[in-house]
């Protein structure tokens, strides 16, 4: 990874992304430059599958509520390991949806899952191995940039570098999948981000590459259009 001495190069990602001051909701468009294709890129999950869920006293407040709680917690150990996967099986997003009755949409409803159970975890092993198989595969794939918006939250002074892919996804581990960082290839035709609190990937791509773009099919994604919401009502 290589710092970028000039920062004209960036000037096209930057001027585009515009979500500060600015009503909600926040679209794509908020931070992102026109392409002609957006897809989201699921993420994975895993569950505990015995886990009791309606045992589970949501926004516990009595003693007796938090002390219900912990006992649940106290027969499942692998909730206390957030560094593991261990003891959390794979789930796809339409059959989790259905677990909980929340009505299926492909992105900004995650929200409403039972995360504070500790029980649903998300597979960064997974996301790395999708976001893995994408940048083998697309094209334009080398001479790759860099953009760390949100550089100032993990106390990096510089935000703009040349960077390997492998490089790229140590990165995205490092910040567990919650750092504000654009990777795009020199001819910019495409661009794959990482949002905080997003809860997916984007990645837009013009249709010069289109016809090379058949190995998504082989991870879980969905249409976005630069008018989706993102955040906020």
């Amino acid at each position: 990874m290589q710092k970028i001495e000039s920062p004209k190069i960036n000037e096209w990602l930057e001027s585009a992304i515009k979500w500060q001051n600015v009503s909600h909701p926040l679209k794509i468009s908020n931070f992102l430059p026109k392409f002609d294709n957006y897809v989201g890129l699921t993420w994975k999950l895993g569950i505990i599958e015995n886990f009791p869920f309606n045992d589970f006293i949501q926004n516990a407040k009595s003693e007796t509520e938090i002390k219900n709680n912990r006992e649940i917690w106290h027969h499942y150990p692998e909730i206390f390991n957030e560094d593991s996967e261990t003891g959390f099986v794979e789930i796809a997003t339409e059959e989790i949806f259905r677990k909980f009755k929340i009505p299926y949409h492909d992105y900004k409803n995650d929200g409403k899952l039972p995360w504070n159970t500790r029980a649903i975890r998300l597979l960064e092993s997974k996301i790395k191995e999708s976001l893995s198989l994408i940048l083998e595969k697309i094209p334009e794939n080398e001479n790759l940039i860099m953009y760390w918006e949100d550089n100032y939250r993990y106390n990096i002074e510089d935000n703009l570098f040349n960077i390997s892919k492998e490089e790229f996804l140590k990165e995205m581990q490092n910040t567990r999948f919650d750092a504000s960082i654009y990777l795009y290839s020199e001819s910019k035709n495409w661009c794959l981000v990482n949002l905080e609190d997003l809860g997916f990937n984007i990645l837009a791509f013009n249709d010069v590459i289109k016809p090379q773009m058949e190995f998504l099919t082989q991870v879980e994604n969905f249409k976005l259009t630069e008018e989706s919401e993102l955040f906020g009502n």
